[in-house]
């Protein structure tokens, strides 16, 4: 580091309002007030409402504005990696999917959560949010948000097919009643992480791990008796012609004349795409596999980056956005299931939050990605062998999986 950013340094340690006067990246803006960049997902929430609300708490100490992260999961991961390892210091605030941050904890592209918010940050959220949000034993993230999916149907469908939606519903009779209606059953891909959650969410629910363990050399569970069982699930599924399997077009044929039955996340009803169709949606746990429903879980953590140039005042914001009132605007507003179990005691949630529930059954039980520095690697090897879907072939498909996993994950060019 040369000498004009040493001294910095020291005064940023020793006085953080000296240094947003006096240090150029740091320094506030004409109207006196610090800017907090936040990059946001393609989630859905109001990131706006929520920064704007933190902004007037925040009486001056700073404001937040936007900018907004790419839609698709590859092209995301990129651009923050691409950024982050150049140490872009324009970044105050990360949306930061769940599953890059194992990833980037390893890198040490973010900054330490303070040794005092720790424990608030980490109080009360539910044991698979903590675990996708910590590293080598320390809280790498805030836990923000993580949704279970979800069974959602139209109407009475659900009831017309034959299904009891008050107890796990099989992956068999759940093909069997949308074959006898003629429905579809639709799986969302909002980003392209949908077929690797989906696939995970099938070896769990068979009883085993898809990984376990976090290096380059991790047990893998796809050519096993618990892989075959979800590849069996699958292949019944694709097979009977009731949708396409993970799509990104899954909200449009939901809402279409034979759309029926949909798997997506709990904040899927909100979407824009689905207005026609929401007031009339029912909604179930996930089919299950065994005898457990196990959902998909994916969710986002609210992250720091390491040479974001307001450390301090980024944990702040961060405060703000997971306090009781912005988890509360969170779950109203969006369908997003907060990491903090206890949000939804918050009042105003149990009444306005209809779907509460099965969704708070579904974040204790669920399964979320493999917590490993190399997720994004298993991710590729995953999505290169199982698609298409439509030449999804349940033993080739898993050995050939299974060898393009554990290669990728080993560095092997292939």
């Amino acid at each position: 580091m040369s000498a004009p950013g040493r001294v910095c340094a020291r005064a940023a340690a020793a006085l953080l309002l000296s240094v947003l006067t006096a240090c150029g990246s740091a320094a506030p803006e004409s109207g006196g007030t610090p800017t907090l960049t936040w990059y946001v997902g393609p989630d859905r929430v109001d990131a706006g409402v929520l920064a704007q609300s933190c902004t007037t708490a925040a009486a001056g100490a700073y404001k937040i504005e936007l900018k907004q992260l790419p839609n698709d999961v590859d092209t995301r991961h990129a651009m923050l990696v691409r950024r982050l390892t150049a140490k872009d210091a324009s970044m105050d605030l990360l949306s930061l999917d769940s599953a890059f941050t194992a990833e980037f904890s390893a890198a040490r592209f973010l900054a330490p959560v303070p040794e005092e918010l720790a424990p608030v940050l980490g109080k009360d959220v539910l044991p698979a949010a903590l675990e996708a949000a910590t590293w080598d034993g320390q809280l790498a993230v805030a836990p923000w948000w993580f949704d279970p999916q979800l069974l959602w149907f139209r109407g009475n469908v659900a009831e017309r097919a034959g299904l009891d939606t008050s107890k796990p519903i099989s992956w068999d009779d759940l093909v069997a009643g949308a074959e006898r209606l003629g429905v579809t059953i639709q799986i969302d891909d909002r980003d392209g992480s949908g077929v690797t959650e989906w696939v995970n969410a099938l070896v769990v629910g068979a009883g085993g791990d898809l990984l376990q363990g976090a290096g380059r050399n991790p047990k893998i569970g796809l050519d096993s008796a618990a892989g075959r069982t979800a590849g069996s699930v699958a292949g019944f599924y694709l097979d009977s012609g009731r949708g396409p399997g993970p799509s990104r077009e899954a909200l449009t044929s939901f809402a279409a004349p034979d759309g029926g039955f949909l798997l997506a996340s709990s904040s899927v009803i909100t979407d824009p795409a689905l207005a026609a169709v929401a007031p009339s949606m029912g909604w179930a746990a996930y089919p299950a596999v065994g005898d457990e429903s196990i959902a998909p879980l994916s969710g986002v953590g609210l992250a720091v980056p390491l040479y974001a140039p307001r450390t301090e005042l980024s944990y702040a914001a961060i405060s703000c956005l997971t306090s009781p009132t912005s988890l509360r605007t969170l779950m109203i507003d969006t369908g997003h299931s907060a990491s903090q179990l206890t949000a939804y005691d918050v009042e105003g949630v149990t009444d306005s939050f209809p779907m509460a529930e099965v969704t708070k059954a579904a974040v204790q039980t669920g399964a979320a990605v493999p917590v490993t520095p190399y997720w994004h690697l298993a991710r590729a090897a995953i999505d290169d062998t199982w698609r298409p879907l439509a030449d999804f072939a349940p033993e080739s498909t898993l050995q050939q999986s299974q060898r393009a996993v554990r290669a990728a994950m080993a560095g092997e060019l292939q």
